[in-house]
């Protein structure tokens, strides 16, 4: 009986889906495209060390990780490519982690509506198609958002 040996198929790639993040903190609002997260809680610390490594396999180099608001150390961290061209944040979600990149910050207006976040998300990411953005988990201080095109 000859036992060569059997040519097994290559699973099929997984559907590569990008999904877009609106976040709205406290006194930021930020969009970008989830790159990451992890399913369990870490130290900031170690959670930084994470994200460095998963941002540094599409940049040359990160500058340091800064708070985003230096007065609410659960505003989460942001770090831009050392040649100042990707941006990332980094922030706390239920049991984990996400990371984001191709980030837009901007400074929240006192009053803001959900409406008027999701508007301004949309003005941001011109030219894709409007998008429908759908609640996320609760997280204190944030409200989250998820679309994907």
């Amino acid at each position: 009986m000859d036992t060569q040996p059997v040519a097994v198929a290559a699973p099929a790639p997984r559907a590569v889906r990008t999904v877009y993040v609106l976040r709205r903190h406290r006194r930021q609002l930020v969009v970008g495209v989830l790159l990451d997260h992890t399913t369990h809680p870490l130290a900031n610390r170690q959670a930084r060390a994470w994200a460095t490594r998963q941002a540094a396999a599409g940049a040359t180099s990160l500058l340091p990780w800064r708070l985003i608001d230096e007065a609410d150390p659960e505003s989460g961290w942001h770090t831009t490519s050392g040649l100042l061209v990707e941006q990332y944040v980094l922030y706390r979600h239920p049991g984990g982690w996400h990371l984001l990149g191709a980030v837009t910050r901007a400074s929240r207006p006192r009053t803001i509506t959900d409406a008027d976040a999701q508007a301004w998300a949309s003005d941001v990411l011109t030219p894709l198609p409007a998008l429908d953005w759908e609640h996320g988990p609760v997280i204190p201080g944030a409200t989250l958002w998820y679309a994907t095109p």
